[in-house]
């Protein structure tokens, strides 16, 4: 009975990387304290348990000790886990009479192949199994090139068989015999070596190499491994006799919890072979943690090692070694800790609500059920906080205080859930989620979308089961009967998520959902966002939305159609406003109030704006660039009239101002002229005029007067026209370089026009080559300089310029001042020269 007790401590305590105390293994025993402290100073006196001079004293197992208590898999991380299956097959494999079945272990390089094979021949030894008396491990890449020699080495041969064979030489099936033959890097075998050894898999017969006249028998558990596809390597007569293959995943596949316990066993090892305590930074754990390594665990050792190697130059003398910054939080590792990742430390436990929770049909008895096992059993667990565990609580924490100000919603419950998802995720199998899948859906729908957002971040192995413990622990605390949905949408990295944490904070609720586009997204990309966040809600009672910018128009016209109830958006988003529509909500006010109120409290801001702008203005915008718009501007500013105000915009800009003003006729109504660099293609009421023009000599004077003499005193008109003539030469381009060298890329885009003439048979005007000149030039000096590049509205594949792909020609045209400056052309720009080359 003592011994009994004495393995089930030992056991409880192989599960703990961090130790118990005396008092939790008394709990978790049902055993009184002063006999549970006997027990742990007989195992200390023997050696297996290590005592740590804590208050309270921690009991941890030893580490050199541990492989005594339990077989030999357990040492494989991951046993019982994601390769549980796995080693199940392998132990029925290798275990069957007489001489087990043959085994072949397939992965990639670095994966654990060898440390696999190894383990289970300490587990046939352990098991005092026949044909466990020793183990041969043969590499065939060793003779690879050499079949022949292949065969001698892995069949034996005779004095004389040939050339240098000057005695009689075992092999290794005969060296095996009684035993287990590893052979890795199968795939090497030549088919005439793997059909010589599926007969001995048959018949336990083999022929040595110079006997053909005699056969010999041996009695040999096989293991192969390979990194190659088996189907393609090995022959299908000798595949069939492999009745086991058993696949081990990369690394970076492994589920979280188990990547962890491989890399804390990996620094284990080194901190016992250094005699020393290791502490890692946490930003170096979760680099090793999460990397893809093409060597996998054998790479990420090497790595281990380099670190330990670095640290040890410099901390020699100190009992612990630090990898990384001292002064952040680090994960302490000690060699006697075992690395195998958290599991089921109480067998009983997970049965007993196994068997409960198959009794349960509606959810809020389900939400009892766990709230009263978990006080009746995990108040005295001390339970290891692994980086995994910490790392998943604080995405949902962090998660939470994003949208909701704090996390006083998660706290309450969140050590339990974590409990839950570690120690006890048997429990909640696929069919009993099921089984309240569509309860929950149906009934808290807001809370599923709540559960979806602060889980987003979480690792796919735990996503699911976490999401479902989260609606079962905050049923009730969610609101599901809100009148209207409620969104904010801003431009920033967190404008709109700030205002909304702060907003259902104050109003103690989870009202709003937020948005938050970066600075350059246009109009259609926040159109997109917020299609996309509708299909996911129930819109027929009604959609309240906070902007920060854009069309009222636009985005009601573009978001109605998706919406089943009423749509009101206000443009103006600040806490004040988020606060009022909150207040509104909470009281369950008619749309139409809601709505009669905002434009009462937000009048200015929920009205349709009369203009574009209140003063008379001229607006300039560039295909070329912003930057030859602002020194246009420069050009025009002291020759203007005063009232006048000039107003610089992207080309891009612009091209949706136009679209806009063509849904408000009156919104361009002080916007006096339009310059531009190129034609445009939306019509619009306000004259525009294309720059360029002036330096055709053919133009029209008069009608270039007129235009010219709405905005300048034609006392001015004749220096403007020829500043604009020396702005557009070639002396003026020199000066709008900023560091090209102009005489080498002056000739380089010149180059480029004439390919392009060739190449598309097409005769450019001089104004046209003028604007090829300034937009390649400037173009190289944006593209170097990693200038940001725009959504091209069309597919730049299927445009044409004389019945030629336009997109294909011209990279091949560019292709030589790519290489010679090393730049890649965005296909933004590529666009833009396509507009220019059209006309």
């Amino acid at each position: 009975m003592r011994n009994a007790t004495k393995q089930t401590i030992l056991k409880l305590l192989a599960r703990s990387a961090n130790g118990q105390t005396t008092l939790q293994i008394a709990h978790d025993l049902n055993l009184s304290r002063s006999a549970t402290s006997l027990y742990l100073n007989q195992l200390a006196q023997q050696n297996l348990v290590l005592k740590q001079d804590t208050y309270p004293i921690i009991w941890q197992i030893n580490g050199a000790k541990q492989s005594t208590l339990t077989d030999a898999f357990q040492k494989f991380i991951g046993v019982q886990g994601s390769c549980h299956k796995m080693i199940e097959q392998c132990k029925a494999a290798i275990s069957y009479p007489p001489t087990g079945l043959p085994i072949l272990i397939h992965g990639n390089s670095g994966v654990g192949k060898t440390f696999l094979a190894h383990l289970t021949f300490e587990y046939l030894h352990q098991q005092h199994a026949k044909c466990a008396a020793k183990l041969v491990v043969f590499n065939c890449a060793d003779y690879a090139n050499n079949p022949e020699l292949l065969s001698s080495a892995l069949f034996g041969y005779r004095k004389g068989a040939f050339t240098g064979a000057t005695q009689n030489k075992t092999g290794l099936l005969t060296q095996a015999n009684g035993g287990m033959l590893f052979l890795d890097e199968v795939h090497r075998l030549s088919f005439a070596n793997q059909e010589k050894l599926f007969r001995f898999m048959d018949t336990g017969e083999f022929q040595v190499v110079g006997a053909s006249d005699q056969v010999t028998t041996a009695q040999v558990r096989l293991i192969f491994a390979t990194t190659e596809d088996p189907s393609k390597v090995l022959l299908p007569t000798f595949l069939r006799r492999i009745v086991t293959i058993l696949e081990l995943t990369d690394y970076h596949q492994r589920p979280l919890a188990e990547r962890e316990a491989l890399l804390r066993e990996l620094i284990r090892k080194e901190g016992a072979r250094l005699h020393k305590n290791i502490q890692v930074d946490e930003a170096v754990f979760q680099q090793l943690l999460h990397q893809q390594l093409a060597g996998n665990i054998g790479e990420l050792k090497n790595q281990v090692q380099i670190l330990c190697a670095q640290a040890l130059q410099s901390q020699q003398s100190q009992s612990q070694l630090i990898i990384g910054d001292p002064q952040h939080q680090g994960i302490n590792i000690m060699p006697q800790q075992v690395s195998q990742p958290p599991s089921g430390f109480n067998q009983a436990l997970q049965q007993k609500l196994q068997q409960q929770l198959q009794q349960v049909t509606a959810v809020k008895t389900l939400q009892d059920l766990l709230w009263h096992f978990a006080e009746s059993h995990f108040t005295a667990l001390n339970l290891d906080r692994t980086y995994t565990w910490r790392s998943l609580q604080q995405i949902i924490t962090d998660n939470t205080q994003k949208i909701m100000g704090d996390a006083q919603l998660v706290q309450p419950f969140l050590q339990t859930l974590m409990i839950y998802v570690m120690d006890f995720s048997n429990c909640f199998n696929k069919k009993l989620m099921q089984r309240f899948r569509w309860q929950i859906q149906l009934n808290t729908p807001r809370l599923v979308l709540f559960t979806q957002k602060i889980t987003i971040q979480i690792p796919k192995e735990y996503q699911k089961l976490l999401r479902f413990l989260l609606q079962i622990f905050l049923q009730g605390q969610i609101v599901e009967d809100l009148p209207y949905q409620a969104l904010l949408v801003a431009h920033g990295n967190s404008t709109a998520s700030s205002i909304q944490a702060v907003a259902n904070q104050l109003c103690h609720a989870y009202l709003f959902d937020a948005i938050d586009m970066p600075i350059n997204s246009d109009l259609q990309e926040v159109i997109l966002k917020v299609k996309n966040w509708l299909a996911e809600r129930d819109t027929a009672k009604g959609v309240i939305m906070l902007v920060d910018m854009g069309s009222l128009t636009q985005l009601y016209k573009s978001l109605k159609p998706e919406i089943q109830g009423e749509l009101l958006v206000i443009n103006n988003l600040t806490t004040s406003f988020a606060l009022e529509i909150g207040q509104h909500l909470l009281n369950h006010h008619r749309f139409i109030d809601i709505t009669e109120n905002a434009k009462r409290l937000f009048q200015t801001k929920i009205q349709y704006f009369e203009g574009f702008s209140d003063k008379q203005n001229i607006i300039i915008a560039s295909i070329l660039g912003f930057d030859i718009a602002q020194k246009l501007q420069q050009i025009l500013q002291p020759l203007i009239y005063p009232d006048l105000k000039i107003i610089v915009m992207n080309f891009k800009d612009l091209t949706e101002l136009l679209q806009h003003a063509r849904q408000e006729p009156d919104y361009l109504k002080n916007t006096k002229l339009i310059l531009t660099t190129s034609y445009l293609e939306k019509k619009t009421t306000v004259p525009t005029f294309n720059l360029l023009d002036i330096t055709d000599e053919e133009g029209d004077l008069t009608a270039l007067n007129y235009k010219l003499q709405q905005i300048i005193n034609p006392k001015n008109l004749s220096e403007f026209i020829n500043r604009c003539i020396s702005f557009f030469s070639k002396k003026g381009l020199s000066e709008k370089l900023n560091f090209l060298n102009p005489e080498i890329i002056i000739k380089q885009v010149e180059s480029i026009i004439e390919k392009c003439e060739r190449r598309f048979s097409i005769n450019l005007n001089n104004k046209t080559k003028f604007n090829l000149m300034i937009h390649l030039a400037l173009m190289v000096e944006r593209t170097i300089l990693d200038s940001p590049a725009y959504p091209v509205p069309v597919a730049l594949e299927q445009l044409q310029v004389n019945g030629l792909n336009f997109y294909t020609n011209v990279k091949d045209i560019l292709h030589f001042i790519e290489n010679f400056y090393h730049i890649t052309i965005s296909d933004w720009e590529l666009y833009i020269l396509y507009e220019i080359i059209i006309g």
